[in-house]
């Protein structure tokens, strides 16, 4: 008998299961604020106090997304069975406001007098907190209780990312530097036109200049990957026993697809920007194919890679 697709089994879940389609709305509403919130939060704490502290990051504005699908979808079955779906209004309520007055407390802008402090971890604290009580709005008291260990977990370990991110952004320059000794030698057989300056880590092909930064170094993605790994292999081993050997392979392997597929990404942006258009090379392939990439990959260990690494009893 054919397996049916994780999809399908959600498909016929949210027409016949009433717990699916809890979670799931909730889920869908809880992504929905979380994003609209983060867009316009900056606008309004200028009208309302005078400041305006950009939220703009997309690596660590829409990780949750990714991790509350990864949450899912290995949880699945206990989220099935989770049968406490009615939410008590007056908890509703009350989470709610707590949640609406710190969104909109002025506590971010006393972080402004301290502009050497780690913008990303710091200045978004209040926020972060706010979106806590929201979820415990939108979802209820019993479901965080139920899979606390897990939340909790998931939260820990995006803490961790905020502060690695900190620390491992110091050593983006070493990435760089092997991204350009590979570019020195792949962009010369497609152009004679090409000047590759290390001291500078600038790029120059035909009329298209390019200085390969943190953000083209593949050090961001490389510890989103990780992050996205370790939350995965926390899951799964609460119902399962794994191969801690295959697991460190699939994620040093991983790491290592990561990177080659980020010089393949660059590649690909000079490419485009020197020999097509530089306004397509940076409007839609450096913005998004960083995104696609890890996408894919993740997809694949999913499916592929990570059931291996569980042992079979």
């Amino acid at each position: 008998m054919q397996k049916n697709s994780f999809l399908q089994n959600f498909i016929h879940d949210f027409k016949t299961d009433k717990s699916t389609r809890w979670f799931t709305v909730r889920l869908v509403i809880f992504c929905v604020l979380y994003g609209v919130i983060f867009h316009f939060h900056p606008s309004i704490t200028k009208t309302l106090f005078g400041y305006q502290i950009d939220n703009y990051d997309p690596y660590l504005v829409y990780l949750i997304y990714p991790m509350l699908v990864l949450f899912a979808i290995i949880r699945w079955d206990a989220i099935k069975e989770f049968g406490n779906y009615k939410n008590k209004w007056w908890d509703t309520l009350m989470f709610s406001i707590v949640a609406l007055f710190t969104f909109l407390s002025p506590l971010r802008g006393i972080f402004i007098a301290y502009p050497k402090l780690p913008n990303e971890f710091v200045y978004h604290i209040p926020l972060f907190i706010g979106f806590i009580f929201l979820f415990y709005a939108i979802f209820n008291i019993n479901f965080v209780h139920k899979f606390g260990n897990d939340l909790f977990k998931i939260v820990y370990t995006f803490i961790i990312f905020l502060i690695a991110r900190v620390l491992i952004g110091k050593f983006w320059i070493y990435l760089s530097f092997i991204m350009l000794s590979v570019l020195g030698v792949v962009l010369p057989w497609f152009s004679a036109n090409v000047h590759v300056d290390p001291s500078v880590l600038n790029v120059v092909f035909n009329d298209f200049n390019v200085n390969v930064g943190a953000p083209c170094s593949g050090v961001y993605s490389l510890v989103t990957f990780c992050l996205l790994f370790v939350v995965s292999v926390i899951l799964l081993a609460q119902k399962n026993k794994l191969d801690y050997l295959k697991t460190g392979i699939a994620l040093t392997a991983g790491l290592a697809i990561v990177f080659i597929l980020n010089i393949v990404r660059v590649t690909i942006i000079i490419l485009v920007g020197g020999l097509y258009s530089q306004e397509i090379a940076m409007n839609l392939f450096h913005e998004y194919l960083s995104a696609i990439f890890l996408i894919i990959i993740f997809v694949v260990y999913l499916y592929l890679v990570f059931p291996r690494i569980i042992k079979k009893t």
